[in-house]
């Protein structure tokens, strides 16, 4: 566990500026800061003497004088992220300087129903987190910080022991992490799924730019990540953005049933819906999402009307996240929905109801939720560096567990 680093007002100014920059010059620093070039090399050099910065390279500059460039050291730190779902784990980890560093993809290997494989997968991830730890620390410094993403609801006041729900199992805390070999002292941070791949696609997809956007989520269930203002929000519980326990259907002579709009969006129900409409006398009916998918690209009509139906029921609930938030992007991702071939019809039916919003696929794809963990996990170890002297992306409500 890295011990608090007190730095002055000035180095954690620079510290923040090449944190977010990458890398600049002394002069450059100055110019953007607002500060003396004496000034900054007193703060380059408090930073160099934490092993927080680094020159890493030079250039000419405009007098022909080559000028030392600077940057987040490799040895600096790094942070690991955790995508832990039913079937699989994701571990990526990344230097403070935002280099990857390290990723591990864990598949459970075993069918559907068997309940021992969570905890098999979750004991193989421990293993993963404890080599890392011993080849990463050696090379790039202290683990500042980790970052655990589950589907799961996380309450804003998580306490170790904590057990959490959901309709599919629940999760005890302590165990979990406990079994991830996390050294103690290590800040952990717990967040939904979907929440992290919003985090993870305004930092490095396709959220880049964007202050209020929505990561819609369709695979085997449905998930809405919600940023507003650059800020993800997460409501008073944690529960912003499960659309899962929307009323559905909505009609006034069929009564609502629990977590029916997730079975219909999801790819079970999908795929039902496909081998019951399926002609029969066409070929076989495709056996999974991936085929139906295929199908569709290689020309297949009944495949396409399939899919077509499903993305203007997609569009219904992308027009109700956009009544309600008034999102400039709406993003499409999870098993379902990062298939390009359903963006086109979602966003005509967003667009027939006059929004304005933006739609487009995910960039990142399935790894999205594990980059999204290792940010959240950059934004604390960040936030203790630097102080105010870096804008949070996240509501202050993380749910902030340390061992």
């Amino acid at each position: 566990m890295p011990q608090p680093t007190l730095l002055s007002d000035t180095a954690r100014q620079v510290l923040g500026s090449l944190a977010a920059n990458q890398e600049l010059t002394r002069p450059e620093l100055s110019r953007q800061l607002g500060l003396s070039k004496p000034t900054v090399s007193l703060a380059i050099s408090e930073l160099e003497r934490e092993g927080l910065v680094a020159s890493k390279h030079s250039q000419q500059g405009p007098t022909g004088r080559a000028a030392a460039v600077y940057g987040v050291a490799s040895g600096a730190g790094w942070l690991i992220g955790l995508d832990i779902g039913s079937t699989h784990v994701r571990l990526i980890a990344r230097g403070l300087d935002g280099s990857l560093l390290l990723e591990k993809d864990i598949d459970a290997g075993t069918t559907a129903g068997n309940r021992e494989a969570p905890t098999q997968l979750t004991d193989v991830a421990g293993k993963q987190v404890a080599a890392a730890r011993r080849k990463l620390s050696s090379t790039h410094g202290p683990l500042r910080a980790a970052g655990v993403a589950l589907p799961r609801i996380v309450p804003a006041q998580l306490k170790s022991d904590a057990v959490l729900t959901s309709p599919t199992g629940d999760t005890n805390l302590s165990a979990l992490l406990g079994a991830l070999h996390f050294a103690p002292g290590t800040p952990v941070l717990v967040e939904n799924n979907v929440n992290c791949a919003a985090l993870a696609e305004m930092s490095l997809g396709a959220a880049r730019g964007y202050e209020d956007f929505v990561f819609l989520q369709i695979g085997v269930g449905v998930g809405v990540g919600i940023v507003a203002n650059g800020r993800l929000l997460r409501g008073s519980f944690g529960g912003a953005g499960e659309v899962a326990a929307l009323p559905f259907p909505w009609a006034h002579d069929v009564p609502p049933v629990p977590f029916a709009l997730e079975r219909h969006l999801g790819s079970r129900e999908l795929l039902r819906r496909c081998r019951e409409s399926w002609p029969a006398q066409a070929p076989p009916a495709p056996v999974d999402v991936p085929q139906l998918f295929e199908r569709a690209g290689a020309g297949d009509q009944f495949a396409e009307q399939v899919i077509q139906e499903h993305a203007r029921e997609i569009g219904k609930l992308a027009v109700a996240l956009s009544a309600v938030l008034d999102p400039a992007l709406v993003i499409l991702g999870g098993g379902v929905g990062q298939n390009p071939q359903l963006t086109p019809s979602v966003a005509e039916v967003l667009h027939g109801y006059n929004s304005e919003a933006a739609v487009a696929v995910t960039e990142l794809g399935d790894r999205a939720t594990a980059e999204g963990a290792v940010t959240l996990a950059t934004e604390h170890a960040l936030s203790q560096l630097l102080g105010n002297h870096r804008p949070s992306r996240l509501d202050g409500r993380a749910a902030l567990v340390i061992l």
